[in-house]
């Protein structure tokens, strides 16, 4: 069946003004824009809208958002780091559609790891390097240049077509709830880099604390203390134990993925000077759950894993460890792989790239999850790449216009052309 007219026209806007996706991508990386930083990027994003005749708002979250089921703690302060939603009232008689992107990015550190400038968006051969080029603001580039194209072009969708850039996407979710409850429409489509196929499931996700009590002394006689990091030792061992057996049984979605739950000791601080016993250490821990777990089930596991250490130390059992959940703190999410959205990207999927569209089943988070709980059907559906949260992670740039293109068949089938 022949192409619509819209859609082939914007396949050879897209080819013909590649260099320009790419620049915007450049010039979103040039912007580090790390946990309460996301002021600038997003000030780009508002004028990119602006310029495409997007009836446009920047806004700030309000603190109540945090009292919303799966909300999260970052403890930076909302105000001066908003959410950004750009809207194109579509003719009428059409779906409405929401493309979503976050612009928050994790720490480039340490820097002396990476072979490129994290912030410079060097491109090296069909790569471009950078924290961000690759989750996610190759996304949230394509879900502007789709934007404009359309305004340049003057193609006129019947359905309300609808940007969200949101912030703590890596943290929280927090932007992306806060906007979900802001705007309904038809389907989602999170422009995360997931390329060729769609996200059907990922995981639920927790960060917490653990909290030790020791004993300051003089190291000349550390007998006299209680080294708080010492006893923090078997307590991260006891969550290794944890993780290995959250692992025993698998829900059948994840059945043949390596390892799918996976309790991380991300931090770990303790002590200030070398010649002194430390009097306290804290852990900063992220771990995983299926979807079929509650919140609750998951703290009491981890509840239970601590205590049961402190319960056989004697210091511990009169100093009990306090443990904080704070970061993320969410539900994962299932999504059913006979939405009709799902078949519409998925003929413009095969249609563009020539290969079977398959669902993916994450072990990590993101924001889709926020539309899905709002009832709005979401997936994700971007470019790719590689060391996503590592040194030299990279957008691979042949992707970028075959994801424009599959994106921009599925945006006119889906809400329809005037």
């Amino acid at each position: 069946m022949a192409e619509h007219a819209t859609t082939v026209k914007l396949w050879e806007a897209i080819d013909a003004r590649r260099d320009e996706l790419i620049q915007i991508v450049a010039d979103l990386v040039h912007f580090p824009s790390v946990l309460g930083l996301e002021a600038g990027v997003q000030g780009y994003i508002a004028e990119h809208l602006l310029a495409s005749g997007f009836d446009t708002e920047s806004w700030d979250l309000d603190e109540t958002v945090k009292t919303q089921p799966n909300a999260g703690e970052s403890n930076v302060p909302f105000p001066g780091r908003p959410n950004v939603t750009g809207k194109r009232a579509g003719t009428g008689g059409g779906r409405s559609l929401i493309m979503n992107g976050h612009v928050d990015v994790v720490s480039a550190e340490p820097v002396a790891a990476w072979h490129y400038d994290p912030w410079a968006a060097e491109i090296v051969g069909d790569r471009m390097y950078g924290r961000g080029a690759y989750d996610m603001k190759s996304g949230v580039a394509l879900n502007l240049f789709l934007s404009r194209l359309l305004t340049d072009l003057n193609i006129q969708l019947k359905g309300d077509f609808t940007i969200h850039s949101v912030i703590e996407e890596e943290c929280t979710g927090n932007g992306a709830l806060a906007a979900s409850l802001r705007d309904k429409a038809d389907a989602c489509v999170v422009t995360e880099p997931h390329f060729g196929d769609f996200t059907q499931a990922h995981l639920g996700v927790m960060w917490f604390r653990i909290k030790i009590e020791g004993k300051s002394a003089h190291a000349g006689h550390a007998w006299q203390g209680v080294n708080a990091i010492v006893k923090a030792a078997p307590i991260v061992l006891a969550l290794r134990d944890l993780d290995e057996a959250m692992n025993v049984h698998v829900h059948p979605l994840w059945e043949g993925i390596t390892h799918p739950i996976n309790l991380n000791v991300g931090v770990i601080s303790g002590g200030d000077w070398p010649s002194t016993v430390p009097g306290a250490c804290e852990i900063h821990c992220r771990t995983s759950f299926f979807p079929n777990m509650s919140k609750d089930e998951i703290a009491a596991k981890i509840e239970e894993t601590v205590m049961a250490v402190a319960s056989v130390d004697p210091w511990l059992a009169e100093h009990s460890p306090t443990i904080i959940f704070d970061g993320f703190h969410t539900d994962g999410v299932i999504l059913d792989p006979n939405e009709p959205f799902l078949q519409v990207l998925g003929d413009a999927s095969r249609t563009v790239l020539g290969r079977p569209f398959e669902g993916r089943i994450a072990t990590a988070v993101n924001d889709m999850r926020y539309y899905i709980f709002q009832g709005v059907p979401s997936t994700c559906f971007g470019a790719a790449g590689g060391n996503a949260h590592a040194a030299d992670e990279w957008l691979d740039l042949t992707t970028m216009a075959p994801a424009a293109k599959v994106l921009a068949k599925f945006m006119v089938d889906w809400c329809g052309v005037a």
